[in-house]
């Protein structure tokens, strides 16, 4: 059975985590086709926005721990990837039910727009089973801020979703049966914009934070905007506008700017 499920209906790419049994905790198997399934909605022309949500009665309960109980030398390597998609530049919008915790933030962080059911509980808690927050650690105070995010790091406490969104981890939430419906409102807004705009915009939010400097981060915004201008997207929009009709966007591969 696929562990993750990879559908696209009118340019949204629904993607879900699909191990209900098992809490869609992280396995070798589940890492594995996530992280395949970002390169494959990365690489589809006609996917212009993804939705991640996850079958059954919890987001992701983490890593799968039955994957790290093995021999000294063998735990001392890593042996998931997440399935991350940090180096995604189309707009990913996530919804999360029940459990998210440890990993199951790890997978929550790199999408741009989140909501939360009213079920939803969110937890750093690796430290309670000897786990490093790798990602986590890395990530989640560029998210939430230095404060908030130590909190969780360090205490490994739960959170309920009203926190959640309190602290800025999340942009809603929702009754737990409106959950799919308000993400497809968020992809719906997305869609009516250029999908090339979006992704350069993405690419060029992230690379401006990454940035070290300010300079850097003008830089590689003014290239992107400059890549921006070569598509056929930047004719069509100002066009649409002027004779008062909806713009027809296409979806076009414009490379990226290293």
């Amino acid at each position: 059975m696929a562990a993750v499920i990879y559908e696209v209906k009118n340019h949204i790419a629904y993607v879900t985590l699909n191990r209900p049994e098992a809490l869609n905790a992280i396995n070798k198997q589940l890492s594995a086709e996530l992280e395949e399934t970002w390169h494959r909605f990365d690489a589809d022309s006609d996917a212009w926005v993804a939705i991640l949500t996850a079958n059954g009665r919890a987001f992701c309960a983490g890593a799968d721990l039955k994957d790290r109980v093995s021999p000294p030398e063998e735990s001392a390597r890593p042996t998931l990837s997440l399935g991350h998609g940090f180096d995604v530049y189309k707009p990913i919008i996530v919804g999360v039910n029940g459990y998210c915790l440890a990993a199951g933030i790890d997978v929550v962080l790199p999408c741009d727009i989140r909501v939360a059911g009213e079920d939803a509980v969110f937890g750093m808690t690796m430290t309670r089973v000897g786990v490093m927050a790798s990602t986590g650690a890395s990530q989640l105070p560029r998210s939430i801020g230095w404060a908030h995010a130590m909190e969780m790091l360090l205490t490994a406490e739960r959170i309920d979703a009203d926190t959640a969104y309190r602290i800025g981890l999340v942009n809603a939430v929702v009754p737990n049966d409106e959950l799919l419906q308000k993400c497809e409102e968020y992809a719906e807004k997305i869609l009516k914009n250029s999908p090339t705009a979006a992704r350069l915009t993405k690419e060029a939010a992230i690379r401006g934070r990454d940035s070290a400097t300010i300079a850097e981060s003008l830089k590689v915004g003014f290239s992107l905007q400059r890549l921006m201008k070569t598509t056929p997207d930047a004719s069509e929009g100002p066009r649409a506008f002027v004779e008062k009709r909806s713009p027809n966007w296409e979806s076009t591969d414009v490379g990226r700017i290293h």
